[in-house]
Protein backbone atom coordinates (compact mmCIF):
# COMPACT_ATOMS: atom_id res chain seq x y z
CA UNK A 1 0.00 0.00 0.00
CA UNK A 2 2.59 2.22 0.89
CA UNK A 3 4.20 1.63 -2.65
CA UNK A 4 1.21 2.50 -4.54
CA UNK A 5 0.53 5.70 -2.80
CA UNK A 6 4.38 6.95 -3.27
CA UNK A 7 3.28 6.23 -7.11
CA UNK A 8 -0.06 7.93 -6.84
CA UNK A 9 2.20 10.57 -5.39
CA UNK A 10 4.49 11.14 -8.17
CA UNK A 11 2.11 11.46 -10.72
CA UNK A 12 0.40 14.21 -8.87
CA UNK A 13 3.69 15.79 -9.03
CA UNK A 14 4.76 15.12 -12.60
CA UNK A 15 1.43 16.18 -13.60
CA UNK A 16 1.11 19.52 -11.57
CA UNK A 17 4.66 20.76 -12.65
CA UNK A 18 3.39 19.58 -16.29
CA UNK A 19 0.29 22.19 -15.42
CA UNK A 20 2.22 24.78 -14.10
CA UNK A 21 4.65 24.74 -17.30
CA UNK A 22 1.76 24.83 -19.44
CA UNK A 23 -0.27 28.15 -17.94
CA UNK A 24 3.12 30.02 -17.55
CA UNK A 25 3.94 29.29 -21.48
CA UNK A 26 0.11 30.96 -22.59
CA UNK A 27 0.23 33.08 -25.36
CA UNK A 28 0.61 36.79 -24.90
CA UNK A 29 -3.16 38.30 -24.53
CA UNK A 30 -3.19 41.16 -26.63
CA UNK A 31 -7.02 42.34 -25.06
CA UNK A 32 -5.48 42.78 -21.73
CA UNK A 33 -3.04 45.86 -21.83
CA UNK A 34 -2.50 45.89 -18.12
CA UNK A 35 1.60 46.73 -17.81
CA UNK A 36 3.15 43.31 -16.87
CA UNK A 37 6.50 41.10 -17.83
CA UNK A 38 5.88 38.65 -20.18
CA UNK A 39 8.90 36.26 -22.36
CA UNK A 40 9.96 36.30 -25.45
CA UNK A 41 11.33 33.87 -27.35
CA UNK A 42 13.04 34.46 -30.86
CA UNK A 43 13.72 32.11 -33.71
CA UNK A 44 17.52 30.96 -34.03
CA UNK A 45 17.56 29.45 -37.56
CA UNK A 46 20.72 29.46 -39.02
CA UNK A 47 22.14 32.94 -40.62
CA UNK A 48 22.29 31.35 -44.34
CA UNK A 49 18.91 30.46 -44.23
CA UNK A 50 16.79 33.50 -43.47
CA UNK A 51 13.38 32.47 -44.97
CA UNK A 52 13.58 29.37 -42.71
CA UNK A 53 10.53 29.55 -40.00
CA UNK A 54 9.16 28.47 -36.93
CA UNK A 55 12.02 25.85 -36.58
CA UNK A 56 14.57 26.46 -33.53
CA UNK A 57 13.31 28.83 -30.77
CA UNK A 58 15.92 30.70 -28.33
CA UNK A 59 15.58 30.48 -24.76
CA UNK A 60 12.85 33.22 -23.14
CA UNK A 61 14.37 36.43 -22.78
CA UNK A 62 11.88 39.41 -20.10
CA UNK A 63 10.26 41.84 -21.85
CA UNK A 64 7.87 44.45 -20.42
CA UNK A 65 4.38 45.07 -22.01
CA UNK A 66 2.75 48.21 -21.55
CA UNK A 67 0.47 50.88 -23.53
CA UNK A 68 2.06 53.17 -25.89
CA UNK A 69 1.18 56.71 -24.55
CA UNK A 70 2.20 58.33 -28.10
CA UNK A 71 -0.30 56.33 -30.04
CA UNK A 72 -3.83 57.30 -30.55
CA UNK A 73 -6.03 54.07 -30.48
CA UNK A 74 -3.67 53.09 -28.06
CA UNK A 75 -1.54 50.53 -29.36
CA UNK A 76 0.76 47.93 -26.93
CA UNK A 77 4.79 48.55 -26.80
CA UNK A 78 6.79 45.70 -25.81
CA UNK A 79 10.16 46.90 -24.53
CA UNK A 80 13.10 43.94 -24.70
CA UNK A 81 15.55 45.68 -22.57
CA UNK A 82 18.95 46.72 -24.14
CA UNK A 83 21.53 43.84 -22.50
CA UNK A 84 18.96 41.17 -23.13
CA UNK A 85 19.31 42.01 -26.45
CA UNK A 86 23.01 42.13 -26.53
CA UNK A 87 22.75 38.86 -24.55
CA UNK A 88 20.51 37.33 -27.44
CA UNK A 89 23.09 38.66 -30.26
CA UNK A 90 25.46 37.17 -28.81
CA UNK A 91 24.36 33.76 -28.18
CA UNK A 92 23.90 33.43 -31.99
CA UNK A 93 27.66 34.71 -32.86
CA UNK A 94 26.63 38.40 -33.38
CA UNK A 95 29.66 40.13 -31.51
CA UNK A 96 27.31 42.87 -29.79
CA UNK A 97 29.21 45.60 -28.24
CA UNK A 98 28.01 45.81 -24.48
CA UNK A 99 26.53 49.06 -23.39
CA UNK A 100 25.86 50.26 -27.18
CA UNK A 101 22.09 49.25 -27.82
CA UNK A 102 19.02 50.55 -27.23
CA UNK A 103 16.04 48.98 -26.43
CA UNK A 104 14.29 46.49 -28.74
CA UNK A 105 10.53 48.24 -29.18
CA UNK A 106 7.74 45.88 -30.55
CA UNK A 107 4.50 48.26 -31.05
CA UNK A 108 1.47 46.10 -31.76
CA UNK A 109 -2.11 47.08 -32.98
CA UNK A 110 -4.21 44.97 -30.26
CA UNK A 111 -7.40 44.59 -32.37
CA UNK A 112 -5.54 43.52 -35.37
CA UNK A 113 -2.27 41.95 -34.59
CA UNK A 114 -0.16 44.05 -36.92
CA UNK A 115 3.67 44.98 -35.95
CA UNK A 116 3.13 48.64 -36.34
CA UNK A 117 6.81 48.75 -35.91
CA UNK A 118 9.55 47.06 -34.23
CA UNK A 119 12.81 49.14 -33.77
CA UNK A 120 16.56 49.08 -32.35
CA UNK A 121 20.03 50.57 -32.98
CA UNK A 122 23.54 49.24 -31.52
CA UNK A 123 26.53 48.37 -32.32
CA UNK A 124 28.38 44.98 -33.39
CA UNK A 125 32.31 44.65 -34.15
CA UNK A 126 32.59 43.05 -37.37
CA UNK A 127 35.51 40.80 -39.00
CA UNK A 128 36.11 42.78 -42.27
CA UNK A 129 38.89 41.93 -45.19
CA UNK A 130 40.35 43.68 -47.61
CA UNK A 131 41.98 41.08 -50.32
CA UNK A 132 45.20 39.86 -48.11
CA UNK A 133 44.54 42.80 -44.99
CA UNK A 134 42.46 41.52 -42.42
CA UNK A 135 40.78 44.03 -39.37
CA UNK A 136 38.09 44.65 -37.59
CA UNK A 137 35.57 47.28 -37.51
CA UNK A 138 32.50 48.90 -34.93
CA UNK A 139 29.67 48.95 -37.20
CA UNK A 140 26.10 50.87 -36.40
CA UNK A 141 23.20 48.97 -36.90
CA UNK A 142 19.62 50.15 -37.23
CA UNK A 143 16.74 47.39 -37.16
CA UNK A 144 13.33 48.76 -38.43
CA UNK A 145 10.43 46.21 -38.74
CA UNK A 146 6.69 45.48 -39.55
CA UNK A 147 4.19 43.32 -40.50
CA UNK A 148 2.07 45.83 -42.94
CA UNK A 149 4.35 44.86 -46.14
CA UNK A 150 6.09 41.90 -47.71
CA UNK A 151 10.17 42.02 -47.78
CA UNK A 152 13.13 40.04 -48.88
CA UNK A 153 16.35 38.84 -49.61
CA UNK A 154 19.45 38.24 -52.18
CA UNK A 155 21.39 35.34 -51.15
CA UNK A 156 25.03 34.86 -51.77
CA UNK A 157 25.98 39.10 -51.41
CA UNK A 158 28.80 40.29 -49.29
CA UNK A 159 30.47 43.00 -48.62
CA UNK A 160 34.91 43.63 -47.56
CA UNK A 161 34.03 39.60 -46.00
CA UNK A 162 31.07 39.95 -44.29
CA UNK A 163 28.73 38.03 -45.85
CA UNK A 164 24.70 39.25 -45.96
CA UNK A 165 21.78 38.57 -47.26
CA UNK A 166 20.81 41.96 -49.17
CA UNK A 167 17.11 43.72 -48.55
CA UNK A 168 14.85 43.77 -50.95
CA UNK A 169 11.21 44.06 -51.99
CA UNK A 170 9.90 41.04 -54.14
CA UNK A 171 8.46 42.14 -57.30
CA UNK A 172 7.84 40.73 -60.71
CA UNK A 173 11.60 43.20 -61.98
CA UNK A 174 13.54 41.16 -58.97
CA UNK A 175 14.33 37.78 -59.94
CA UNK A 176 16.59 37.06 -57.45
CA UNK A 177 14.56 38.47 -54.71
CA UNK A 178 13.24 35.68 -51.99
CA UNK A 179 10.09 36.76 -50.83
CA UNK A 180 8.89 36.19 -46.83
CA UNK A 181 5.53 36.87 -45.91
CA UNK A 182 4.86 38.92 -42.83
CA UNK A 183 2.56 36.99 -40.21
CA UNK A 184 0.18 39.26 -37.79
CA UNK A 185 0.30 38.36 -34.36
CA UNK A 186 -1.42 34.93 -33.79
CA UNK A 187 -3.03 34.83 -30.40
CA UNK A 188 -3.76 30.96 -30.30
CA UNK A 189 0.67 31.07 -29.99
CA UNK A 190 1.80 33.83 -29.80
CA UNK A 191 3.66 33.92 -32.78
CA UNK A 192 4.62 36.60 -35.25
CA UNK A 193 7.00 37.18 -38.24
CA UNK A 194 7.94 40.68 -38.74
CA UNK A 195 10.14 41.71 -41.74
CA UNK A 196 12.11 44.23 -42.48
CA UNK A 197 15.85 45.40 -42.70
CA UNK A 198 19.00 46.03 -40.71
CA UNK A 199 21.11 49.14 -41.86
CA UNK A 200 24.79 48.57 -41.22
CA UNK A 201 27.14 51.53 -41.51
CA UNK A 202 30.72 51.46 -41.32
CA UNK A 203 33.39 54.49 -42.12
CA UNK A 204 33.90 52.99 -45.52
CA UNK A 205 30.24 51.26 -46.49
CA UNK A 206 26.88 51.45 -45.58
CA UNK A 207 24.67 47.78 -46.34
CA UNK A 208 21.41 46.79 -46.05
CA UNK A 209 20.42 43.50 -45.34
CA UNK A 210 17.26 41.75 -44.36
CA UNK A 211 16.73 41.14 -40.39
CA UNK A 212 16.35 38.09 -39.19
CA UNK A 213 15.18 39.36 -36.15
CA UNK A 214 11.59 39.93 -36.30
CA UNK A 215 10.21 36.00 -35.89
CA UNK A 216 9.52 35.63 -32.23
CA UNK A 217 7.19 34.84 -30.09
CA UNK A 218 5.32 36.73 -27.06
CA UNK A 219 4.17 34.41 -24.40
CA UNK A 220 2.62 35.54 -20.74
CA UNK A 221 4.31 34.58 -17.95
CA UNK A 222 3.46 33.83 -13.69
CA UNK A 223 3.34 37.23 -11.97
CA UNK A 224 6.05 37.26 -9.51
CA UNK A 225 6.37 38.45 -6.19
CA UNK A 226 7.95 41.12 -7.36
CA UNK A 227 8.87 43.56 -10.40
CA UNK A 228 10.84 46.06 -11.03
CA UNK A 229 11.32 48.75 -13.98
CA UNK A 230 14.63 51.29 -14.68
CA UNK A 231 14.79 53.58 -17.04
CA UNK A 232 18.62 54.48 -18.88
CA UNK A 233 21.16 53.36 -21.00
CA UNK A 234 21.70 49.73 -21.69
CA UNK A 235 24.76 50.21 -19.81
CA UNK A 236 22.82 51.21 -16.74
CA UNK A 237 20.10 48.57 -17.27
CA UNK A 238 17.62 50.37 -19.39
CA UNK A 239 14.88 48.02 -18.40
CA UNK A 240 15.50 44.91 -16.14
CA UNK A 241 12.99 42.55 -14.16
CA UNK A 242 14.24 40.87 -10.56
CA UNK A 243 11.90 38.04 -11.50
CA UNK A 244 14.26 36.28 -14.32
CA UNK A 245 17.40 34.84 -13.32
CA UNK A 246 19.70 38.10 -14.52
CA UNK A 247 18.92 40.37 -12.04
CA UNK A 248 18.94 43.99 -11.81
CA UNK A 249 22.45 45.58 -11.44
CA UNK A 250 23.99 42.63 -12.38
CA UNK A 251 25.89 40.47 -15.11
CA UNK A 252 25.40 43.15 -17.74
CA UNK A 253 27.56 41.70 -20.04
CA UNK A 254 24.93 38.06 -20.85
CA UNK A 255 26.60 35.28 -23.11
CA UNK A 256 30.26 35.42 -24.31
Amino acid sequence: MRRRWSKVGWVWIVLVSWLAQQAAARPLDLTDPSPRWIEVHFEVSPADEPGSLDQEWSAPRPGYLEPDPGSSPVALRIRIPADQIESHLRSIGTDAIVGSFSEFVWTLDPETGHVLEAAMTGRVRERLRFGPIRASAQVEIRVEMTTSARAGFEPGHGIMGVNTNRFCVPDHSRAHCVGVDPVRFDPTRGYVNAVGSVSARTPLAEIRAFSPLGEVKFLERAAPETETVVSGTSQAKALCSEAFDDPCGVNLGGES
